[in-house]
């Protein structure tokens, strides 16, 4: 062979895509928003340390879906954004939680913010090492467990509360710490939860829900922390609307599953026995 197109055989085989790496970079963004959250929570400035976490968010939300459009899943990629996770949406808050009031409630309040940490690294051991769903079942749609960027602002009410301009309310000490250790263990717990990303509209309501779409834009523009407190809450209260919704449609996938593989054990020639 050529060993000019030798070398360039052996320089392409080490080489990466640029677009390999996007969803990586994206990743790193997201990661540093964490660590720049952490900062502002230590200096005690909680409107940028809010707004630290959000930014975390929607780069977390980008980088799957760069991943998925550029074809550049890697393990790496997935072990990477685990620990960009954990930082942003689990370390962050709880130092978040701990340095605006938590630290004056004792070892409860050092409790709380510690379990809630641990919580979220246990949920993303399990979510980085499960296998993935059968994405023909209708539970591909859901979460087993509460997802750690939707209990990072869900935990996070009680300051997001205390820092809207239109609120300005401090919930007393007990409440934030039995609220952080309740959102602790939805995390880890086996309660379905609706993965956004997986729904499906219906045509009839594209238009209105664009409209509450703007309605939240809006809304944002003026208290956004008040809209995120709103927001937060209301995929907080559809938990129990989402568990009855997972039974319902696992009954109904058990049953056809069940049907499907009768006819086919018949189709067979193999008589099942009676139950």
């Amino acid at each position: 062979m050529n060993p000019h197109r030798l070398n360039r055989a052996r320089r392409r085989a080490t080489a990466v895509p640029l677009r390999r790496l996007v969803p990586n970079f994206l990743t790193i963004i997201s990661l540093c928003s964490g660590l720049a959250s952490l900062h502002f929570s230590l200096q005690m400035d909680w409107d940028r340390a809010l707004s630290a976490i959000a930014v975390a968010a929607v780069f977390d939300m980008l980088d799957g879906g760069a991943a998925r459009l550029l074809r550049a899943a890697s393990r790496f990629g997935a072990v990477l954004d685990s620990l960009s996770d954990f930082v942003s949406f689990g370390v962050a808050p709880a130092l978040m939680l701990h340095q605006w009031m938590l630290k004056e409630a004792g070892a409860l309040g050092l409790a709380a913010t510690m379990i809630f940490a641990l919580c979220a690294a246990m949920r993303l051991a399990r979510f980085t090492s499960a296998r993935k769903s059968n994405p023909a079942s209708p539970l591909s749609k859901f979460f087993i467990g509460l997802p750690t960027p939707a209990a990072a602002g869900i935990v996070l009410i009680p300051v997001m509360l205390a820092t809207a301009k239109n609120v300005g309310y401090r919930l007393p000490d007990w409440i934030v710490i039995l609220h952080t250790f309740f959102i602790a263990w939805l995390m880890i717990s086996r309660q379905p939860c609706f993965s956004l990303k997986k729904l499906r509209v219906k045509r009839g309501l594209i238009v209105p829900l664009m409209v509450c779409v703007g309605l939240v834009v809006v809304s944002a523009a003026k208290d956004p922390w008040s809209t995120a407190v709103l927001l937060a809450s209301l995929y907080l209260l559809s938990i129990p609307l989402c568990i009855m919704v997972y039974r319902r449609l696992k009954q109904e996938f058990a049953a056809q599953t069940g049907a499907a593989g009768a006819a086919s054990s018949r189709s067979n020639g193999v008589e099942l026995p009676p139950r």
